[in-house]
């Protein structure tokens, strides 16, 4: 699935296999934040030739955290549960 350049990316519409690019703008920080992450060991990817490197969404979701949207709907599910 090929986003569109000028739609925003959302976990929803992302594919599952991203590219940095992708990554960065689902989790809102610079390409060279999700470069530092996977050189750090943070966050697994794929490299494919010298260039190329490609991360799983899970991945992401796993490192990064939830989405906005699904914090806040477990947050309104859970709110006064001890």
């Amino acid at each position: 699935m090929k986003q569109e350049s000028n739609s925003p990316i959302t976990w929803e519409t992302a594919p599952d296999i991203l590219t940095a690019q992708e990554a960065s703008a689902l989790v809102r920080i610079p390409r060279n934040g999700v470069y530092g992450a996977i050189q750090a060991g943070l966050l697994p990817a794929v490299r494919f030739g010298p260039r190329r490197i490609r991360i799983a969404k899970a991945a992401l979701k796993e490192v990064f955290g939830l989405p906005l949207e699904e914090r806040d709907s477990t947050a309104a599910l859970n709110h006064g549960k001890a």
